[in-house]
């Protein structure tokens, strides 16, 4: 399995971006609703897949969940978070 890149986001940079297991399925800069954009990137969130936004404030990753899919944001789970902060710098 390919390595995935390393992406620097800088200070109020703001990606929408799909998990699963330890990959990023999908992420984009473009601003939609995260409904759309999972339409868009897979059609259907995968079974165990993640959804949600990641922005850099004051040099910090802040990995929230859609609250469209969970119906409120909150923080990432930590298996989530590993994965991103994997990719994202």
């Amino acid at each position: 399995m390919a390595a995935q890149p390393h992406i620097e986001i800088g200070n109020g940079q703001t990606y929408l971006i799909i998990v699963q297991g330890d990959r990023v399925l999908d992420y984009t800069w473009a601003m939609m609703p995260h409904i759309e954009f999972v339409k868009r990137s897979v059609g259907k969130l995968p079974k165990g897949a993640w959804v949600g936004t990641i922005s850099k404030i004051d040099g910090e990753l802040a990995i929230i969940s859609s609250k469209t899919f969970y119906d409120v944001q909150m923080p990432a789970p930590e298996w989530v978070a590993k994965t991103v902060r994997s990719m994202f710098k």
